[in-house]
């Protein structure tokens, strides 16, 4: 299935996991990558604007959100959280990666090209 919306300006991302892992009675960070999948990115409105709290208590606004297709594999919970990297310009290439910190069903006009929606800070 392909949403109209995500083709008018597809982007190519690979999502990676940091998952929480118990080893020898302490909690650990694991990372994994997974498939690219193709969103389409957008930026928040200023008059919008919503704001995150980290875990360090630092307080960060919510720049970009994602569009995927339904199925895609998207987590934000207490034991793994989903960050991707963005390649912009400028010589060499600078790379921004964002942490996805909300994830919701998106269901278009009339119900139809349902879609998962992610919001993103910068990190």
């Amino acid at each position: 299935m392909t949403n109209f919306i995500i083709d008018l300006d597809p982007t190519t991302i690979t999502i990676t996991r940091h998952a929480k892992v118990l080893s020898g009675g302490f909690t650990t960070l694991t990372t994994t990558n997974l498939a690219p999948i193709t969103v389409r990115l957008y930026n928040y409105s200023t008059r919008n604007q919503r704001e995150f709290v980290d875990d360090t208590g630092e307080v960060k606004r919510i720049d970009i959100g994602i569009l995927a297709e339904p199925n895609v594999d998207i987590r934000v919970c207490h034991e793994s959280f989903d960050t991707f990297g963005i390649t912009g310009a400028g010589s060499p290439p600078d790379i921004r990666t964002y942490r996805i910190v909300g994830v919701r069903l998106y269901d278009g006009p009339y119900g139809i090209n349902p879609a998962i929606e992610a919001d993103c800070v910068a990190i």
